[in-house]
């Protein structure tokens, strides 16, 4: 069982890493237990909160959540970022922006069935998924996007 479990978790990997051009530069350490909050640097990282990944299907404000599940060795995810930092100065009244590594959040990628980075998993207030963007998207769309929400 452990090992068809691992099997999978590599072909997963493997199909997340085949979604994005650029290359992986570092594996960081899986964590199970913890949902990255927005990060704001411009070196795509992830920033831990104490909290689980049913956490992230809702908010206190009861607010759209948008997921950006990214990696940081995706070029497009590093493209996309200036974008979502300026949607998220636009928007962030009424969505709440979370940025998830898929190289620290395997379990939460899995969970949303994400193929390709980077991916934008939109959210309503009460955790269900109301659209998925794969790819990249320019910063008109992501306006256009965000802005119908």
């Amino acid at each position: 069982m452990k090992t068809i479990k691992l099997l999978l978790a590599i072909i997963l990997s493997a199909t997340l890493m085949c979604g994005c051009s650029g290359n992986k530069q570092e594996k960081n350490e899986l964590s199970s237990s913890a949902v990255p909050n927005v990060v704001q640097d411009d070196e795509i990282s992830t920033a831990d909160v104490d909290s689980t990944s049913q956490e992230a299907k809702a908010t206190p404000e009861e607010k759209i959540v948008v997921l950006d599940f990214f990696a940081t060795w995706c070029g497009p995810c590093k493209a996309m970022a200036p974008a979502m930092e300026k949607m998220e100065k636009k928007y962030g009244d009424k969505i709440e922006f979370r940025k998830i590594d898929i190289d620290q959040e395997l379990q939460l990628a899995q969970e949303y069935d994400i193929s390709a980075v980077p991916t934008l998993v939109i959210l309503s207030p009460q955790g269900n998924v109301v659209d998925k963007k794969v790819g990249g998207q320019p910063e008109e769309e992501l306006d256009r996007i965000f802005g119908g929400l």
